[in-house]
């Protein structure tokens, strides 16, 4: 009987082999097979079959420059020249110092409206000093030289706030430039300034900066929760982006959702050295990929159009575009962008006044509450009480046996502090105004007028009006105005100083209830 013998042959792992390099490695030991693969699959073909390894790009920059050339909003932060306001180069320690030269002044000594009256804490010392603010605001009455300070006071800059509106406007005279394009700011409520705090007006016929060649190594755009390029790497499952939804109010929500299931881990992104305080452009591009193509911006077809149409803005669409002034004027190329330098995590002082506003719809008027005047908070503040008799002085006596009386009140719930603005129909020039006005206590004997508005934010521009606002700047839930000092530094290291005004919304509109001709139970 014949003998066969069968031979089999069978591959098996080596289950003790401690060695994960070359599987984690994951090496390709067939590089040419592996694109012919690619390229019998169509992989070739696709927009982004190829990683960017290389970009260079032209960029053109524009200097920013303020209409007071004293500052430079490319060494100092944007914030500071816009919001800085009159007079704030008197801290609290200039005043009393430069006030001290004139203790013994003729024309200072015993002038009460040159002391210092009830100063902010920690300077109450100092009550009954002379104030070095007053006797330079007034100096030209009292005859005092301006050599006699000793110091060199810096002339100041016309501020931006505007008091009608209760926010940062520019006009056309004191707005940036950035070669023959101005840049106004418009409806800032102070705070951080960005692309979005101006608006240009271009001039035809600008000069065409020459562009600077830049080149850039490009990285992987990486965000949470993006999808991992490496191999056995997990991605953080504490981040969902089904948990992000979009919806026309959120459109960086969108983007982002649109971002990840079209385009996953293909973006890209390169540094452009631009400097703040600067409009920036870059004007072309040539990328670079890791098969030595390159596609440039200025690559044309037969026909003229673009050949990359990726490397070219949208059209009809953009970021960070910059709008004109007026509906005519187109404002800034959507492919420009203005670069601020900025106050990078200011200290900020406790606020030295806050002032809100609100419409009172039972009052048919405007409030507007002191709530801190010179760093103090007006309910801590002693008030002296005026020495008339309130009408119905007294407690009820509380005896229900006893018949009834009622005594008369013309006013009642009138405080000080809270000052109306009511609407003047008849103003120059058409414009309707909501006017400050003046109470009067009539819920005593002696009528009393009530203190006159001590917070800055309620003065007027003009000493020979009443304070007067917009009646479209106070929305329907009110807002709330804060006065601070600040302190940043420059690009030199140098620290700026100034003051800031910022306005909030507030949840709620104020009220309070005024009553007139009242008939109350008569007290003892």
């Amino acid at each position: 009987m014949p003998l066969t013998i069968a031979t089999h042959i069978r591959l098996e792992p080596r289950p003790h082999e401690r060695n994960l390099e070359a599987g984690i490695a994951a090496a390709v030991h067939d590089p040419l097979w592996f694109l012919a693969r690619q390229w019998q699959m169509g992989e070739h073909q696709g927009e982004n079959a190829s990683s960017p390894t290389w970009v260079s790009y032209g960029l053109s920059s524009q200097g920013i420059s303020a209409a007071d050339p004293r500052f430079d909003p490319m060494v100092i932060p944007a914030e500071a020249i816009v919001e800085s306001e009159i007079d704030d180069w008197w801290t609290m320690g200039r005043r009393v110092r430069i006030g001290r030269r004139f203790e013994d002044h003729p024309a200072v000594d015993n002038v009460r409206k040159l002391m210092f009256l009830k100063p902010p804490p920690p300077y109450e010392y100092f009550e009954g000093q002379p104030d070095g603010l007053m006797i330079w605001l007034g100096r030209a009455g009292l005859g005092i030289a301006d050599s006699e300070f000793g110091v060199d006071i810096p002339i100041d800059s016309a501020s931006a706030w505007d008091s009608a509106y209760l926010l940062y406007q520019q006009s056309e005279q004191t707005a940036f430039t950035a070669d023959q394009q101005r840049l106004m700011v418009q409806r800032h409520h102070g705070g951080l300034m960005d692309w979005y705090s101006v608006d240009a007006i271009t001039q035809a016929g600008q000069a065409v900066p020459e562009p600077e060649a830049c080149e850039a190594i490009p990285t992987a755009l990486n965000y949470p929760g993006a999808p991992s390029t490496r191999w056995w790497e997990i991605e953080n499952a504490e981040v969902d982006m089904g948990g992000y939804a979009p919806d026309s109010a959120h459109t960086p929500t969108a983007l982002l959702t649109d971002l990840i299931f079209s385009h996953s881990d293909d973006w890209f992104l390169f540094p452009v050295m631009a400097q703040a305080g600067n409009v920036v452009t870059v004007e072309s591009i040539e990328v670079r990929d890791a098969f030595g193509r390159t596609y440039g911006s200025q690559d044309k077809d037969e026909a003229g159009n673009p050949l990359w149409k990726g490397l070219h803005p949208p059209q009809g669409w953009t970021l960070f575009k910059v709008d004109g002034t007026t509906p005519e004027d187109a404002g800034l190329a959507s492919q420009n962008l203005i670069l601020w330098h900025v106050a990078e995590l200011p200290l900020e002082s406790a606020p030295l006044e806050r002032v809100q506003f609100g419409l009172d719809e039972e009052s048919n008027l405007l409030w507007a509450v002191e709530r801190t005047v010179d760093g103090r908070e007006v309910e801590l503040r002693e008030i002296d009480a005026p020495d008339s008799l309130r009408f119905n002085d007294g407690k009820p006596s509380g005896d229900a046996c006893n018949a009834r009386e009622y005594a008369y009140v013309p006013a009642q719930g009138i405080v000080p502090h809270w000052h109306p603005y009511t609407l003047n129909e008849e103003v120059e020039g058409g414009q309707r105004r909501l006017v400050q006005r003046h109470l009067l206590d009539f819920s005593r004997q002696e009528p009393v007028t009530m203190p006159a508005p001590e917070a800055a934010v309620l003065q007027a521009d003009k000493n020979d009006h009443p304070h007067h606002i917009a009646p479209l700047a106070i929305p329907v839930n009110g807002i709330e105005v804060e006065r601070r000092w600040m302190l940043a530094r420059d690009m030199n290291g140098q620290p700026v100083l100034w003051i800031q005004r910022c306005r909030r919304s507030l949840l709620s509109p104020l009220a309070r209830r005024l009553r007139f001709d009242v008939m109350e139970e008569a007290n003892e």
